[in-house]
C-alpha cells in the first residue's frame, strides 16, 4: 500500500509537469467565534473572553487533461493576535479516477467527530473540560498523502481513503523552499497509515470507521500504536441521533525503566477507550437543542523487571453536553453547558464549563 501511494505521488507530480494549468480563480472566505467561558468546579474557576477567528484562501483551476486543482491555506490568529499559516492543502480531482491530495495539518482521516451531534459543536472537540484526554491519533498530525475513490464508484455511497505521512518524527513539511528536517539518529523516522471508509447504505443513515497504525525503522520492539473509531449517524426528520466508540493505544514499548532492577516498573503503554452517543432536535429552521455524554477511559499497564507480573488499573471519566443554537440570519447565537465527572481520570474531580458564543462566516 505504501508502494502504491508514493507511486501515485509520482504520477500526480507528472500529471502536473506535463499539463498546463488553465488560469485558476481566487476566493477568500473566513469565520469568526467570540465566546464567552465560565469555567466551575475542584480545578477550574474563573471567567474568559475571547475570539477565534481564521481566513482561508483558496484558488481552484483546470488541467488541460480534464483534471482540476484546488489549492487552499488559512491563517488562524493565535493567542496574543498572532497569526500563523495553518491548514494547507493541494487536492487534484481525477474523474473517474478519484482525488488524490498533498496536506499539511489538513486533511484528515479520523471519524471520532462523525457521529455529529452537537447543536454548536462535537463534545470534547469543541468545550474541552479535560486536558489529559488522550483521544486517537490523525494522519493530519503531519505531513502527507492521502487518496480517496470517486463519488458513485461504490454501491450503498461507499467512499474509501487511504493516507501516508511518511515522517511522524519531526513534523517538518517538505517544499521547494524549505526541504524536510530529518532526524540525524533516525534517517527512516516513523512513518503513518490511516484507512477511512464511510457508507449510505440507507436515507438517512451514515456509518464510517476509521484505522490509524504507525511503522517504521525506527519503531522499537513491542510498540503497536494505533487509533481506531466506528461510529453512526441516523436522521429522521427534525430528529438526528448517533453514536461512536474508539480506542487509542499510546505503544510505549514493552521495556523496563531498569533492566538491572527488579523492583523497577515501566509503563507498557497507556489505552484509551472512548465511546459516546447523543441526540439532536432541529425546532424550527433557526433553533436546534441537543444533548450528548461522552466517556473516556485509561487503562495503564505496568510490568515488574522481573517480566514476572503486569498489573493493570482504569479510571473512567464521563461528561454530559447539553447545547442550544440559533441562527439570526447571518450569525449564530450559541449556549454550551458540559459537566464531567473524574476529569483528566482523576476520582472525584469534576468539572463544568458553559460557554456563550457568537459566531458567523463570510
Amino acid at each position: 500500500m505504501k508502494n502504491i501511494l508514493k507511486t501515485l505521488v509520482v504520477l500526480v507530480s507528472a500529471s502536473l509537469i506535463s499539463f498546463a494549468a488553465k488560469a485558476g480563480e481566487l476566493t477568500v472566505t473566513g469565520s469568526a467565534n467570540a465566546s464567552y467561558v465560565i469555567n466551575g468546579g475542584l480545578n477550574n474557576t474563573g471567567k474568559a473572553i475571547g475570539i477565534s477567528n481564521e481566513l482561508m484562501f483558496s484558488a481552484t483551476g483546470e488541467l488541460d487533461n480534464g483534471y482540476s486543482w484546488k489549492y487552499h491555506t488559512e491563517l488562524d490568529m493565535a493567542d496574543g493576535g498572532a497569526a500563523s499559516n495553518d491548514d494547507t492543502a493541494l487536492v487534484i480531482t481525477m474523474g473517474d479516477m478519484g482525488t488524490i491530495g498533498i496536506y499539511d495539518a489538513e486533511g484528515g482521516l479520523s471519524t471520532e467527530t462523525g457521529y455529529g451531534i452537537g447543536a454548536v459543536g462535537v463534545g470534547q472537540d469543541y468545550a474541552n473540560t479535560m486536558t489529559q484526554i488522550g483521544i486517537g491519533k490523525d494522519v493530519s498530525a503531519d505531513p502527507h498523502v492521502a487518496y480517496t475513490t470517486p463519488a458513485d464508484l461504490l454501491p450503498f455511497g461507499v467512499s474509501l481513503s487511504v493516507g501516508y505521512a511518511p515522517n511522524t518524527a519531526d513534523g517538518q513539511g517538505n517544499s521547494f523552499k524549505q526541504s524536510g528536517v530529518v532526524n540525524a539518529s533516525d534517517a527512516d523516522g516513523q512513518n503513518a497509515t490511516q484507512y477511512k471508509v464511510t457508507a449510505a447504505p440507507i436515507d438517512g443513515l451514515k456509518v464510517g470507521a476509521d484505522l490509524y497504525t504507525v511503522g517504521g525503522d525506527n519503531i522499537t520492539a513491542g510498540q503497536s500504536e494505533s487509533s481506531g473509531t466506528v461510529y453512526a449517524q441516523y436522521a429522521m426528520g427534525n430528529f438526528k441521533i448517533g453514536f461512536f466508540d474508539a480506542y487509542h493505544e499510546n505503544g510505549v514499548a514493552d521495556k523496563y525503566a531498569s533492566a538491572s532492577a527488579d523492583t523497577a516498573t515501566a509503563a507498557n503503554g497507556d489505552r484509551y477507550n472512548f465511546s459516546g452517543i447523543g441526540i439532536e432536535f432541529a425546532v424550527n429552521d433557526a433553533m436546534s437543542v441537543s444533548y450528548a455524554q461522552e466517556k473516556y477511559e485509561r487503562i495503564d499497564k505496568t510490568m515488574t523487571a522481573t517480566a514476572s507480573t503486569q498489573t493493570e488499573s482504569s479510571v473512567e471519566a464521563e461528561a454530559d453536553y447539553i447545547q442550544v443554537s440559533y441562527n439570526i440570519g447571518g450569525a449564530t447565537l450559541g449556549l454550551a453547558l458540559v459537566d464531567t465527572d473524574n476529569s483528566d481520570y482523576t476520582a472525584n474531580r469534576e468539572e463544568r464549563k458553559s460557554v456563550i458564543s457568537l459566531g458567523m462566516e463570510f
